[in-house]
Protein backbone atom coordinates (compact mmCIF):
# COMPACT_ATOMS: atom_id res chain seq x y z
CA UNK A 1 0.00 0.00 0.00
CA UNK A 2 1.34 3.41 -1.01
CA UNK A 3 1.05 5.48 2.16
CA UNK A 4 2.59 8.50 0.46
CA UNK A 5 -0.40 8.61 -1.90
CA UNK A 6 -2.22 10.17 1.07
CA UNK A 7 -1.56 13.91 1.27
CA UNK A 8 -1.75 13.78 5.07
CA UNK A 9 1.11 11.24 5.26
CA UNK A 10 3.30 13.17 2.83
CA UNK A 11 2.65 16.50 4.57
CA UNK A 12 3.26 14.92 7.98
CA UNK A 13 6.56 13.41 6.81
CA UNK A 14 7.60 16.74 5.31
CA UNK A 15 6.85 18.45 8.62
CA UNK A 16 8.83 15.81 10.51
CA UNK A 17 11.89 16.38 8.29
CA UNK A 18 11.71 20.13 8.81
CA UNK A 19 11.24 19.73 12.57
CA UNK A 20 14.17 17.31 12.93
CA UNK A 21 16.36 19.61 10.86
CA UNK A 22 15.56 22.63 13.01
CA UNK A 23 15.93 20.68 16.27
CA UNK A 24 19.34 19.26 15.33
CA UNK A 25 20.57 22.72 14.32
CA UNK A 26 19.36 24.23 17.59
CA UNK A 27 21.03 21.42 19.53
CA UNK A 28 24.27 21.90 17.58
CA UNK A 29 24.28 25.62 18.34
CA UNK A 30 23.68 24.94 22.02
CA UNK A 31 26.23 22.12 22.29
CA UNK A 32 28.96 23.37 19.99
CA UNK A 33 28.55 27.14 19.96
CA UNK A 34 30.37 29.18 17.35
CA UNK A 35 32.92 26.56 16.33
CA UNK A 36 34.34 28.47 13.37
CA UNK A 37 36.13 31.74 14.02
CA UNK A 38 37.93 33.62 11.23
CA UNK A 39 37.84 30.49 9.07
CA UNK A 40 39.57 28.29 11.67
CA UNK A 41 37.94 25.51 13.68
CA UNK A 42 37.92 26.14 17.42
CA UNK A 43 39.05 22.80 18.83
CA UNK A 44 37.41 23.49 22.16
CA UNK A 45 33.99 23.35 20.49
CA UNK A 46 34.58 20.71 17.81
CA UNK A 47 33.42 17.19 18.69
CA UNK A 48 34.94 14.08 17.16
CA UNK A 49 32.25 11.44 16.68
CA UNK A 50 34.23 8.84 14.71
CA UNK A 51 37.80 10.05 15.04
CA UNK A 52 38.61 12.48 12.26
CA UNK A 53 36.20 10.72 9.92
CA UNK A 54 33.14 12.48 11.37
CA UNK A 55 33.39 15.72 13.33
CA UNK A 56 30.75 18.13 14.51
CA UNK A 57 31.33 21.87 14.50
CA UNK A 58 29.11 24.80 13.62
CA UNK A 59 29.76 26.70 10.41
CA UNK A 60 27.57 29.41 8.92
CA UNK A 61 26.84 29.21 5.21
CA UNK A 62 25.76 32.56 3.71
CA UNK A 63 25.69 31.18 0.17
CA UNK A 64 23.82 28.39 -1.55
CA UNK A 65 24.56 24.66 -1.41
CA UNK A 66 28.20 23.83 -0.55
CA UNK A 67 28.87 27.54 0.11
CA UNK A 68 28.31 28.53 -3.54
CA UNK A 69 27.61 32.27 -3.60
CA UNK A 70 24.89 33.13 -6.14
CA UNK A 71 25.56 36.85 -5.57
CA UNK A 72 28.80 36.45 -7.53
CA UNK A 73 26.76 35.61 -10.62
CA UNK A 74 23.75 37.75 -9.73
CA UNK A 75 25.12 40.61 -7.61
CA UNK A 76 21.77 42.41 -7.70
CA UNK A 77 19.94 39.46 -6.10
CA UNK A 78 20.11 38.82 -2.36
CA UNK A 79 21.01 35.17 -1.56
CA UNK A 80 17.82 34.74 0.50
CA UNK A 81 15.71 36.00 -2.40
CA UNK A 82 17.61 33.73 -4.78
CA UNK A 83 17.06 30.73 -2.52
CA UNK A 84 13.38 31.63 -2.04
CA UNK A 85 12.82 31.75 -5.80
CA UNK A 86 14.65 28.45 -6.19
CA UNK A 87 12.60 26.76 -3.47
CA UNK A 88 9.36 28.16 -4.91
CA UNK A 89 10.09 26.85 -8.41
CA UNK A 90 11.21 23.48 -7.07
CA UNK A 91 8.10 23.18 -4.90
CA UNK A 92 5.85 23.95 -7.89
CA UNK A 93 7.40 21.36 -10.21
CA UNK A 94 7.83 18.72 -7.50
CA UNK A 95 4.21 19.13 -6.38
CA UNK A 96 3.07 18.55 -9.97
CA UNK A 97 5.30 15.47 -10.13
CA UNK A 98 3.89 14.21 -6.81
CA UNK A 99 0.38 14.41 -8.28
CA UNK A 100 1.39 12.76 -11.54
CA UNK A 101 3.31 9.83 -10.04
CA UNK A 102 1.81 7.01 -7.99
CA UNK A 103 5.17 5.42 -7.25
CA UNK A 104 5.89 5.44 -3.50
CA UNK A 105 9.65 5.92 -3.97
CA UNK A 106 9.13 9.00 -6.15
CA UNK A 107 6.67 10.54 -3.71
CA UNK A 108 8.92 9.89 -0.71
CA UNK A 109 11.84 11.40 -2.61
CA UNK A 110 9.82 14.53 -3.40
CA UNK A 111 8.87 14.90 0.27
CA UNK A 112 12.52 14.57 1.34
CA UNK A 113 13.78 17.14 -1.17
CA UNK A 114 11.07 19.64 -0.26
CA UNK A 115 11.56 19.04 3.47
CA UNK A 116 15.29 19.68 3.22
CA UNK A 117 14.81 22.77 1.07
CA UNK A 118 12.27 24.23 3.49
CA UNK A 119 14.52 23.48 6.47
CA UNK A 120 17.38 25.48 4.98
CA UNK A 121 15.05 28.24 3.79
CA UNK A 122 13.77 28.73 7.34
CA UNK A 123 17.39 29.33 8.40
CA UNK A 124 17.77 32.02 5.75
CA UNK A 125 14.57 33.75 6.77
CA UNK A 126 15.51 33.69 10.47
CA UNK A 127 19.29 34.08 10.40
CA UNK A 128 20.17 35.06 6.81
CA UNK A 129 22.51 32.05 6.63
CA UNK A 130 22.29 28.27 6.99
CA UNK A 131 23.63 26.42 10.02
CA UNK A 132 25.91 23.51 9.03
CA UNK A 133 27.52 21.26 11.60
CA UNK A 134 28.45 17.84 10.14
CA UNK A 135 31.94 17.41 8.69
CA UNK A 136 33.22 14.18 7.12
CA UNK A 137 36.65 13.43 5.71
CA UNK A 138 39.59 11.06 5.67
CA UNK A 139 42.30 11.44 8.35
CA UNK A 140 45.56 12.73 6.94
CA UNK A 141 43.89 14.51 4.04
CA UNK A 142 43.47 18.26 4.42
CA UNK A 143 40.42 18.55 2.16
CA UNK A 144 37.13 17.54 3.76
CA UNK A 145 33.63 17.28 2.33
CA UNK A 146 31.79 20.62 2.64
CA UNK A 147 30.09 20.90 6.02
CA UNK A 148 26.40 20.00 5.83
CA UNK A 149 23.29 19.45 7.92
CA UNK A 150 20.26 17.17 8.10
CA UNK A 151 18.39 19.20 5.47
CA UNK A 152 21.27 18.80 3.02
CA UNK A 153 21.24 15.05 3.66
CA UNK A 154 17.49 14.87 3.00
CA UNK A 155 17.94 16.75 -0.29
CA UNK A 156 20.81 14.53 -1.47
CA UNK A 157 19.17 11.23 -0.47
CA UNK A 158 15.86 12.44 -1.91
CA UNK A 159 17.52 13.33 -5.22
CA UNK A 160 19.05 9.84 -5.48
CA UNK A 161 15.71 8.21 -4.64
CA UNK A 162 13.96 10.44 -7.16
CA UNK A 163 16.30 9.33 -9.95
CA UNK A 164 15.88 5.69 -8.93
CA UNK A 165 12.10 6.00 -8.68
CA UNK A 166 11.83 7.69 -12.07
CA UNK A 167 13.97 4.89 -13.54
CA UNK A 168 11.58 2.29 -12.09
CA UNK A 169 8.56 4.19 -13.45
CA UNK A 170 10.12 4.33 -16.92
CA UNK A 171 11.02 0.62 -16.78
CA UNK A 172 7.48 -0.32 -15.76
CA UNK A 173 6.03 1.85 -18.53
CA UNK A 174 8.30 0.24 -21.13
CA UNK A 175 7.36 -3.22 -19.84
CA UNK A 176 3.63 -2.48 -20.14
CA UNK A 177 4.10 -1.14 -23.64
CA UNK A 178 6.12 -4.18 -24.66
CA UNK A 179 3.35 -6.52 -23.49
CA UNK A 180 0.94 -4.91 -25.98
CA UNK A 181 3.20 -5.59 -28.99
CA UNK A 182 1.88 -8.76 -30.75
CA UNK A 183 4.38 -11.50 -31.48
CA UNK A 184 4.91 -12.14 -35.22
CA UNK A 185 3.12 -15.15 -36.67
CA UNK A 186 5.18 -17.95 -38.28
CA UNK A 187 4.31 -16.83 -41.82
CA UNK A 188 5.32 -13.25 -40.94
CA UNK A 189 8.90 -14.13 -39.99
CA UNK A 190 11.39 -13.37 -42.72
CA UNK A 191 14.57 -15.26 -43.57
CA UNK A 192 16.59 -13.03 -41.27
CA UNK A 193 14.26 -13.74 -38.35
CA UNK A 194 12.63 -10.29 -38.39
CA UNK A 195 8.94 -9.66 -38.80
CA UNK A 196 7.68 -9.11 -42.35
CA UNK A 197 5.25 -6.33 -43.06
CA UNK A 198 2.44 -6.47 -45.67
CA UNK A 199 4.44 -4.01 -47.84
CA UNK A 200 7.40 -6.43 -47.78
CA UNK A 201 5.16 -9.32 -48.82
CA UNK A 202 3.68 -7.30 -51.67
CA UNK A 203 7.11 -6.41 -53.00
CA UNK A 204 8.13 -10.06 -53.05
Amino acid sequence: MNLFARPSVSIGTLGLIVALDQLTKAYALQLLGDSVFDGAIRSDHARRIIGDYVRLFVAYNPGAAFSIAPQRLLPFLHPTVFYGLLVGMAAYFLAKLWIARRNAIVRLAIVMVLGGALGNFIDRLRLHFVVDFISVGIPGITWRWPTFNLADSAICVGAVLLAWGEHKVAAQRDHRQARHVPNPQPDEIGPDGSGRTPDTEAST
